[in-house]
């Protein structure tokens, strides 16, 4: 009965040590190491089933019992491996399905951090190991340092690290305060190797094509649970057009202040000189056709005409003085001046350019300008080339130059200016459009800010490329209007005579001269006030009795345009000359918007203001 029991208790070991291994299948997923394991355990439970049926019709042999007992404690064991291998096989299991989350959960981190890399328009790296040996860079890394985004971005290594082909060939340099890093002391490497925290160092980008990026890095290490350092991540801020622009604004601020000193000085010097003007053209009509005062009123003229130019170059720096445009051919105009002044120059002129809007005096002040500074710079005889021709410039041609703002892209007439001097050199050539700024012992330094002024006072823009010792271009550009088309006004055949004239200017010995110039000249009478305010009241009195007001711009108490303005609401029809030793780019313009005839531009001669009288008086009548 004992070894009937001990077989029964066998077999059912095995049977149940069989089911163990089927579920270990489940949870192991080797399907046929653990079939067969529970094949065999089953086999052994159905052989002992048959010898049990054989022992029991035959007998039991005494010896068996031994044998059975030692079957019984073999199955109990295989059937404990069985058991302790299941539950082994389900704690892996559950540690294989906890990895398989965590797995999931940082690939979805990961995927949204490269979308961020992706997204972000910040140049960013991250170093996957300390060395900084296998770097990876966004699009926008990518884009700055113009490697592919798949390449590996390292400058720690020359060579290729197993599949990954190094992006680093040299075609770049970090540069820092004027020295070239190596590649162990860059932002990120520092990071990765000394663990720094690096917090906006200024770096430049320089490429060998000459291109320069000014950029603020960051870096940052990275680090595992126990603090050692696994890598880094370094990001860039390209602060080059900020640069750009911040540089533009210091110097559009600094050629304004220089501007409205410039203006300033001008302004009270031609009000001197307006006065020294008349009295000297009075002085030479009053004095006898052989008196030896005419040669000495002679040399005073001539030493005031230079005093005025002097004076009218300043006011150009300050883009002022920018009289009656016409509509005029570059080329022709260009070829004029150069034939009149004898400049011996190369000549490329378009024969067919749209006209433009320009002052032909100012403008011919800009060529003999800019061709006598190019034969000053120790070009060869016939090495200064004078070219004209249109081009289409594009907002990146504006952001290099000297432009006014703003200013809009479009067609403009170019005036081209070469040479094979000297040159210029980086240190030098910003300073160029200074006033008074010159590297020549003769110079005065009002010749280029003079040009200058002039071209933004028709809305142009200057543009200037040197190398020393090869030569340099001066670009002036004017724009190209659709409609150029300017009204004519018809030749005056004489003043009408006794014509009633309100004179105000503030300046007293001015206002006397003036005064006397058109009553004695012109035989006007006139009635004088010493600012805009006692104007204004002088002619609230008679309004209809005035047939013309000549007005300075700038007086105490009320300027002029604020006078003419109340005067034309009492009688709409008044005309008006504003006269100014201080002109903006558009001071006619602007003169002829709030209703005034036309303007006249401090120091003025006799002949130029009769030709204002002739225009305005004639018309009226």
């Amino acid at each position: 009965m004992t070894i009937l029991l001990l077989i029964l208790l066998s077999a059912l070991l095995q049977i149940v040590a069989a089911w163990f291994a089927l579920r270990i299948n489940r949870i192991a997923g080797r399907p046929l190491a653990w079939i067969l394991m529970s094949s065999a355990l089953a086999l052994m439970a159905v052989r002992r089933l048959f010898l049990l049926v054989e022992f029991h019709q035959n007998g039991f042999p005494a010896y068996l019992l031994p044998n059975e007992v030692m079957s019984f404690v073999i199955s109990a064991l295989l059937l404990g491996g069985v058991i302790l291998i299941h539950g082994l096989f389900r704690a892996k299991a559950a540690e294989a399905a906890s990895l398989e989350v965590a797995r999931a959960g940082a690939r979805e981190d990961a995927d949204k951090l490269s979308a961020v890399l992706r997204a972000t328009p910040l140049p960013t790296w991250i170093a996957e190991d300390p060395e900084c040996r296998v770097v990876h860079g966004n699009p926008a890394a990518a884009d700055l340092l113009r490697v592919p985004v798949d390449a590996n971005h390292s400058a720690s290594v020359a060579q290729e690290v197993g599949e990954t082909q190094v992006a680093w060939t040299g075609h770049f340099r970090l540069v820092q305060h004027g020295r070239e890093l190596r590649p162990d002391e860059m932002p990120m490497q520092r990071a990765c190797l000394k663990g720094e925290e690096v917090r906006e160092e200024p770096l430049d980008l320089i490429f060998d094509d000459g291109i320069v990026h000014h950029l603020m890095t960051y870096a940052t290490p990275l680090r595992l649970g126990d603090g050692r350092i696994h890598g880094a991540v370094c990001c860039m801020v390209d602060l080059t057009e900020f640069r750009r622009v911040e540089g533009a604004l210091a110097k559009a601020h600094k050629m304004e202040s220089l501007g409205m000193l410039a203006g300033g000085l001008a302004h009270d010097f031609n009000n001197i000189f307006q006065v020294m003007v008349a009295n000297l053209e009075m002085a030479r009509s009053s004095a006898p056709g052989e008196s030896p005062v005419r040669s000495y009123l002679d040399r005073l003229q001539a030493g005031l005409d230079r005093a005025s130019n002097l004076s009218r170059d300043i006011l150009h720096c300050s883009g002022g003085d920018l009289r009656r445009p016409e509509s005029l051919d570059l080329s022709s105009l260009v070829a004029g001046v150069l034939d009149q002044v004898g400049l011996g120059v190369t000549r490329d002129l378009a024969t067919v350019l749209p006209r433009v809007m320009m002052d032909p005096v100012l403008v011919g002040r800009v060529v003999e300008g800019l061709v006598t500074n190019a034969l000053e710079a120790n070009s060869a005889p016939g090495a200064v080339r004078v070219r004209t021709f249109m081009r289409q410039v594009t907002s990146v041609e504006l952001a290099a130059g000297h432009w006014p703002e703003p200013v809009e892209p479009g067609l403009y007439a170019v005036l081209e200016v070469t040479d094979q001097g000297d040159g210029i050199d980086a240190a030098t050539l910003p300073r160029i459009f200074d006033p008074f700024f010159s590297t020549r012992d003769m110079g005065r330094g009002l010749g280029l800010p003079a040009a200058l002024g002039i071209l933004r006072g028709h809305r142009g823009g200057i543009q200037v490329e040197s190398i020393p010792g090869a030569g340099s271009v001066f670009r002036g550009y004017f724009p190209s209007p659709e409609s150029l088309e300017t009204p004519t006004v018809p030749p005056a055949d004489g003043l009408p005579t006794r014509n009633l004239v309100l004179l105000a200017d503030d300046e007293a010995e001015l206002r006397s001269v003036l005064a006397e110039m058109l009553q004695e000249w012109f035989g006007l009478e006139v009635v004088c006030a010493s600012d805009g305010q006692e104007a204004l009241e002088i002619f609230n009195h008679r309004p209809e009795a005035f047939d013309l007001v000549f007005l300075d711009a700038t007086m105490p108490r009320m300027n002029g345009v604020e006078a003419f303005r109340r005067m034309r609401q009492v009688r709409p029809g008044l005309p008006g000359i504003l006269c100014s030793g201080y002109a903006l780019p558009a001071s006619r313009e602007q003169a002829v918007a709030e209703g005034f005839a036309d303007f006249l531009k401090k120091p003025f001669t006799s002949k130029e203001l009769r030709e204002i009288l002739d225009r305005v008086l004639t018309s009226r009548a």
